[in-house]
């Protein structure tokens, strides 16, 4: 049985990995454009460059709440507050991502 730390690392890296490549298909496909204004920028030079960025960051991210959860199963007693913390910021970020990636799909079937 995967450990609740698993799951919630594999739903941030398949979320990401969604994002990405809806956003990927919309500007190359469909002509739409990365709302974030660090990336919109990279889009319009080098689609490589901007996939590196952006799978490099949800990768980051989901390796720091992996880590997290590792360093706070080593932690003495303390650790039932921060680990409810930990857990409501996975959540977030995977609610986050899954509403992206359909704010993207929504996108795309609109155009």
């Amino acid at each position: 049985m995967p450990r609740k730390e698993h799951l919630f690392f594999i739903a941030i890296m398949l979320m990401g990995f969604l994002d990405w490549l809806t956003t990927v298909v919309g500007i190359v496909f469909f002509g739409a454009t990365e709302v974030n204004p660090l990336l919109a920028e990279v889009t319009k030079s080098s689609m490589m460059l901007f996939s590196a960025v952006k799978l490099s960051a949800v990768v980051l991210a989901g390796f720091m709440f992996h880590k997290a959860a590792a360093l706070g199963n080593q932690a003495a007693s303390d650790w039932r507050f921060t680990s409810r913390l930990l857990d409501g910021g996975r959540s977030i970020a995977v609610f986050g991502l899954f509403a992206v990636v359909a704010n993207n799909v929504t996108v795309m079937f609109s155009l």
